[in-house]
């Protein structure tokens, strides 16, 4: 089931998968907050940042320097449409608002976040779900997100069935 659901974030973190090999872990091995807070979105689906793809817009780490995030996105598409390819993806889960707009400008689509959508991308059609980024800095994103899952979850379930 989680093989047919894509998490898409923003860029690589610092010490994030780049160095743990592992969406949301440090590279000691630990569960960072927002991946317990995505595992917590996620659970009543039967799923878990362990068993769902990840990828990123961006493949290059800007760090602080936000204003490279776009074009760095812009050049990455191509590969990111081709990983997109490689699965049998059903849902892309889009993480975070800046997240969001970047989708939105490079696919030419409106998505909005918490709104259960659809959309076309090199010819196949995947449902989308933008919620707000899981990290704990969000302080309200968490009450926000569950209400986003909890109001999509017979229809999340039909998407994904086993």
């Amino acid at each position: 089931m989680g093989k047919r659901v894509l998490l898409i974030g923003e860029s690589p973190a610092a010490n994030g998968w780049r160095k743990s090999g592992k969406a949301c872990y440090t590279p000691e091995g630990k569960l960072l907050p927002t991946g317990k807070r995505l595992n917590e979105l996620l659970s009543d689906l039967d799923l878990s940042v362990e068993i769902c793809g990840f990828t990123e817009l961006s493949k290059c780490f800007v760090g602080k320097n936000r204003k490279q995030l776009l074009s760095c996105s812009r050049k990455c598409w191509p590969i990111f449409l081709k990983q997109l390819g490689l699965c049998e993806y059903k849902l892309l889960i889009i993480l975070g608002v800046e997240t969001l707009k970047i989708f939105n400008l490079l696919s030419h689509s409106n998505l909005q976040t918490g709104v259960l959508d659809k959309i076309e991308l090199e010819g196949k059609d995947y449902f989308t779900l933008p919620i707000f980024h899981p990290s704990p800095i969000n302080p309200s994103g968490r009450a926000k997100n569950k209400e986003i899952f909890q109001r999509y979850y017979i229809s999340l379930n039909k998407i994904i069935p086993e």
